[in-house]
């Protein structure tokens, strides 16, 4: 069975001309390294029609907020500290949010406004080549996590890419527990998935020009962006929220992810019907009450 299968890819690589498979690897890494980006005022929108505009207004007008900046590998990340008047411990409790790819930091103010009401202070950005921070491209994880262990905190909340960027940066920093929204577990796996239902042509025949133009072009090493290594290796408590219903990432690959945690206290949550990062907009006050008795329960909050 395996040798007829092995035959049969073999026989479909010599039907399709080197130039077929070439522009699909463009396109699919097109797709990863320079997608489209939302505005900051269509995001603004975008949120307020997905039911938090209260997140929104508080972040205008209550919060108090503080720019600033980091520059790594080149890029400068800009974003915004929020200063919670009950976050004044001998330790600060500091949750930094990570948005997902194509947004901007108005994406993260649904999540940094449930840990502001836990007592935390809260810390959003835009990740490289989004939002107002510089960069030529992104690279789903790979530098964004490098530029996350730039920040200290003790905790990490992510959505999508964010949410790889917060289990990636694990390798790097050191936190007291992670929340994270609708995550891929590894990034080949997430590609092949991505080919399988966008292209008429088996994943296999693409990877290695995929990888090979990804390497060369923006210095993204496929195989190594592995979320589910990163855990593999962590102590850290994690949370994982993911919709039943994600097309684009599925739920499959937060139950992997909770497989490998090693911290007895990690949970996951599925949610009927949620598709892509809608989680938290189709039951708000169920995902909000899970993410609160998580801080809890890891003593990160009252």
């Amino acid at each position: 069975m395996k040798r007829a299968r092995l035959f049969g890819a073999l026989a479909a690589l010599a039907a399709l001309p080197p130039l077929a498979l070439h522009t699909a690897a463009v396109l699919c890494l097109r797709m990863v390294a320079k997608p489209k980006r939302w505005s900051e005022t269509g995001m603004r929108e975008q949120e307020i029609e997905n039911g938090f505009g209260d997140c929104v207004e508080a972040y205008e007008k209550r919060w108090p907020r503080e720019d600033f900046s980091i520059e790594r590998a080149g890029v400068v990340i800009r974003g915004e500290f929020i200063d919670n008047p009950s976050d004044r411990g001998a330790r600060r409790k500091i949750a930094v949010v990570c948005h997902g790819q194509t947004a901007n930091r108005y994406a993260a103010l649904k999540y940094a406004d449930i840990f502001y009401r836990a007592g935390f202070s809260a810390l959003i950005y835009d990740e490289r080549y989004f939002g107002r921070s510089d960069g030529d491209f992104c690279t789903l994880g790979q530098e964004e996590s490098k530029d996350l262990a730039e920040i200290i905190a003790i905790a990490l909340q992510g959505e999508s890419m964010g949410a790889a960027t917060a289990l990636l940066a694990l390798r790097y920093a050191s936190v007291d527990l992670v929340a994270v929204d609708c995550p891929f577990a590894d990034s080949e796996e997430l590609f092949r998935q991505w080919v399988a239902q966008r292209l008429p042509i088996p994943a296999g025949l693409i990877m290695p020009w995929f990888e090979f133009l990804a390497r060369r072009r923006y210095g993204f090493h496929v195989r190594e962006t592995s979320p589910i290594a990163a855990v593999r290796l962590s102590e850290v408590p994690i949370l994982f929220m993911h919709g039943k219903a994600d097309t684009l990432i599925p739920c499959s690959h937060s139950e992997e992810l909770l497989r490998a945690c090693r911290d007895g206290r990690s949970e996951l949550h599925l949610f009927d019907g949620a598709d892509h990062a809608q989680s938290i907009v189709s039951d708000r006050a169920r995902y909000e009450a899970l993410l609160l008795a998580f801080l809890k329960k890891c003593g990160a909050a009252d």
